[in-house]
Parts: structure tokens; C-alpha cells; sequence
């Protein structure tokens, strides 16, 4: 009953913008460019200062070239559907937890035969790696609304920052309750790796948040950011995903060549991709983690100086 559940309330916050759509379109007459989003949010981010060197550096990096115009235009879309900043956050959330339950659902066929039932249950990974990626890109639309709209708001950026932090943890913790970090040719359990990441991962998001409340407004980011964790994610449940995909489809064309061709690599696949997910989490955590807490205690300390 669960995903029926999620489902309803998915379908409730559509329906539910059809009847806002009138007046959010006329909120959003003559909206900002593509350039004035761009500059919009590095001043958001305490980079006013520089917004000329920032907005040219943007301009040339990933996140400017590629994430920032999806957000910019997904923005627009869900403006045109009557999506509110916080019916968008709540769509995040709930599509967070169709990854939890796909986890747990998708894995429950990680210990059967390879070439039979694991298949079947493994290519639902390659599904929810793209809901991962939805998810990623969502994350950033709802702001994208309020500031195309100029409604931006202490209680909107603290429910988005809430909602996320959530997510955070339903998409890591669905791996606990399964075989998929549990190696039995070692009798190894490595859970105590999605703890540990769950955890940096709050601590990094906490150090932020208190610097920017102790006066140090300018967000400098770092590798360890949520779109990097997203793409992580994604990229691991892709290669499990499509390796029992793949299985799955020679299997109903050939079994016999599916076990002669596959018999190498996609057990290893299932066997280590979840544990190099973890770790690879782990690493980018730790590096991301120590690099802000060295600049934000330098320029505190600076800050303290000048006082």
C-alpha cells in the first residue's frame, strides 16, 4: 500500500496546482533571464561582493552550464503547472520515499540466482538511479520558483532545507534493512558505512548552516555539495541497475548465453557496486568536510580580529 499511498499524494499536489495556476502566471510576467537567475543567486549566496568574477566563473563550470538552466527552466515548467516553492519541496520529499521503499523492494531479490530471479528484481536499480537523478534536479526548482517569482522567504528556504536533509537520509538508510553491503563469501557487514556517511553528511551540512548564522554569509562549495552526492547515487545504482538489465534481457533471448557471458562481471557488479558506492561517499564526505571546516574557522577567526 505504501507506493499507492505516495502515489495519491502526488496526484493530490498536481491537482491541487491546477486551481493556483491563474495567479501564478500572473506572478510570472516578465521574469528574469537566464543571466539575472545566475546573478540573482550568487548575491543569495554572500558572493555580492565578487558577483562579476563568480557569475563569469559560473558561466564556464558545470553547475552553470548544465544544472542552473535545468533549474532555471524546470522552475518555469512547474510555474506554469500552479506548483508552489513548498508543493514542489513536498514532491521532492515524496519522490525520496519511493526511493526508500524501491531500495528495500528492489533488493530483495539481491541474494537469489543470478541468472534467474536477481535479474528481475536488480533492474529496478536502473530505474530508481534516474528517480535519483529527478529527485537532484527537483531539489533546486523550488528555489528556481521563488526566485523567478520573487517570493523568497526565511520559512521557505528552512521547510526546503528541513525536506532535504530528510531526503538525505531515506535515500541512504533504505540500504541497511538488505543483503546489498553484506558480503557472505567474508562474513563482512558494511551498514556501518551508510551510518557513517548519513552522519559527515549532517555534520558538513551543519557546519554550513552555523557559519552562515554565526556572520560568515559567503557559501564557498565543495565537492561534498547535495548535487555531487545526488550524481554518486545515481551513478551506482545505474551500473547495478543496467548490469542486471542486461541480464535480464539475454536471459529471455539465450539463458544458456546469458550464464556464458555474463558469468564474470555481473556477479562482481552486484557483489561490490553498493560497498564502492559507500566508500566513494565516504571519501568526497571526508575531504568536502575537513576543507570547509578549515575555511570556516579561518575566516571566523578573521572575523573575530576585526571585533
Amino acid at each position: 500500500m505504501f507506493p499507492f499511498i505516495l502515489i495519491v499524494f502526488l496526484i493530490i499536489i498536481v491537482i491541487s496546482g491546477l486551481f493556483g495556476r491563474k495567479k501564478m502566471r500572473t506572478q510570472a510576467q516578465n521574469l528574469m533571464s537566464l543571466d539575472e537567475f545566475l546573478k540573482d543567486w550568487i548575491i543569495d549566496h554572500g558572493s555580492a561582493h565578487k558577483l562579476e568574477e563568480y557569475f563569469s566563473q559560473m558561466k564556464k563550470d558545470p553547475s552553470g552550464v548544465i544544472y542552473m538552466p535545468i533549474t532555471y527552466n524546470g522552475a518555469k515548467l512547474f510555474i506554469k503547472m500552479g506548483l508552489t516553492p513548498n508543493k514542489v519541496s513536498l514532491i521532492n520529499l515524496i519522490l525520496s520515499m519511493f526511493i526508500f521503499w524501491g531500495t528495500i523492494m528492489a533488493a530483495q531479490g539481491h541474494t537469489l540466482s543470478v541468472f534467474t530471479q536477481q535479474p528481475i528484481y536488480g533492474s529496478w536499480f536502473f530505474l530508481l538511479g534516474f528517480l535519483v537523478l529527478i529527485t537532484g534536479i527537483i531539489d533546486g526548482i523550488d528555489g528556481g520558483i521563488a526566485r523567478l517569482l520573487d517570493i523568497k522567504s526565511k520559512k521557505g528556504a528552512w521547510v526546503d532545507n528541513v525536506i532535504d536533509r530528510i531526503s538525505d537520509i531515506l535515500m541512504l538508510v533504505g540500504l541497511i534493512p538488505t543483503q546489498l553491503l553484506y558480503l557472505s563469501d567474508y562474513n563482512l557487514d558494511f551498514n556501518w558505512l551508510v551510518w557513517t556517511n548519513i552522519f559527515i553528511i549532517f555534520i558538513y551540512e551543519y557546519m554550513r548552516a552555523r557559519h552562515e548564522g554565526l556572520g560568515l554569509l559567503e557559501a564557498k562549495p565543495y565537492v561534498g555539495e547535495r548535487v555531487t552526492r545526488i550524481l554518486i547515487h545515481f551513478t551506482f545504482f545505474i551500473a547495478y541497475g543496467s548490469s542486471s538489465l542486461a541480464v535480464l534481457i539475454t536471459n529471455l533471448i539465450s539463458p544458456g548465453a546469458a550464464s556464458s557471458i555474463w558469468s564474470l562481471s555481473h556477479p562482481g557488479t552486484i557483489k561490490w557496486s553498493m560497498l564502492l558506492f559507500q566508500i566513494s561517499l565516504l571519501a568526497v564526505m571526508i575531504l568536502s568536510s575537513s576543507q570547509l571546516a578549515r575555511y570556516s574557522y579561518k575566516n571566523l577567526k578573521k572575523m573575530d580580529n576585526k571585533n
